[in-house]
């Protein structure tokens, strides 16, 4: 076995201590780095609250959730965001801007929330918390006094879709499923209610916002709107994921106004 000279031994000592000490100080500064990012506690609330302003940002150039009118903004995601601030005790201001910025907005601090007719992503749900959802504007069954409520209940039937929509897709997949499905193709979602309206077919699947807004417009009609979608796209507020604190207070009001009435009176007044 060889051995060094004791000189050098102690030299070469001396070095391993010198740079074991160098990286446990490293480690230390990136550690109180870390924890200053991850650990740092939730003022989020307490900001809010200083400021007495809820930022809220909203795509507003779709309605009926949000659209400017002059200087204003009016719309279903208003009115929500309105009673959201509210029941926290504090004012909304709107932050008006286009769909491909809102998540940008959030994430660098601009505004404290969206709400803004926005599903869940699960790719962003790393760094964003999604609230209860306070809308569903999926595909439902929509027929005359709401007899189909379930696509099984539709073997041996008619289903009227969209040509090429969710609708549409979805119909397929389940006319592999039934024994019998005849699925009736329209070039737009309206006819599909109507024939499903006028008997022509059982019932239609579109969209939760075109039935709604159909029907509206039918004034008197005998079709309803199924209780549950056939596919779901829930609509959710959207905060930081580290400011838990504002975000969980976000998601009582909501959960309070689904409760109380307050989200259905606003629902129905956007979307008859």
């Amino acid at each position: 076995m060889r051995r060094y000279p004791t000189r050098n031994a102690a030299f070469f000592h001396a070095l391993r201590r010198l740079i074991a000490s160098l990286c446990l100080a490293f480690l230390f500064v990136q550690g109180v780095r870390y924890g200053r990012y991850h650990f740092r506690p939730d003022l989020s609330w307490e900001r809010a609250q200083a400021r007495g302003v809820l930022i809220v940002g909203m795509d507003t150039s779709y309605a009926p959730f949000a659209v400017m009118r002059g200087e204003d903004i009016r719309g279903l995601d208003v009115d929500i965001a309105l009673e959201v601030a509210r029941r926290l005790g504090l004012r909304l201001q709107v932050a008006p801007m286009g769909v491909d910025g809102l998540y940008d907005a959030l994430h660098v601090g601009i505004v404290d929330a969206l709400i803004s007719a926005l599903p869940f992503d699960p790719f962003r749900a790393h760094l964003f918390v999604y609230t209860r959802p306070y809308l569903d504007g999926g595909y439902f069954l929509v027929s005359r006094a709401g007899r189909y409520q379930t696509m099984p209940d539709l073997d041996g039937k008619t289903l009227a879709v969209e040509h090429g929509s969710i609708g549409d897709e979805q119909a397929r997949l389940w006319r592999r499923r039934l024994r019998a499905l005849t699925i009736q193709h329209h070039a737009e979602p309206s006819a599909a209610l109507a024939a499903a309206a006028a008997g022509e077919a059982d019932a239609a699947l579109v969209d939760y916002l075109t039935a709604r807004a159909w029907l509206r417009a039918q004034g008197e009609s005998e079709l309803r709107i199924a209780a549950a979608p056939i596919y779901s796209e829930a609509y959710h507020a959207v905060l930081r994921a580290r400011d838990l604190a504002l975000a969980s207070r976000v998601n009582a009001a909501l959960e309070a106004m689904w409760a109380d009435g307050s989200l259905a009176a606003i629902l129905a007044r956007w979307l008859g």
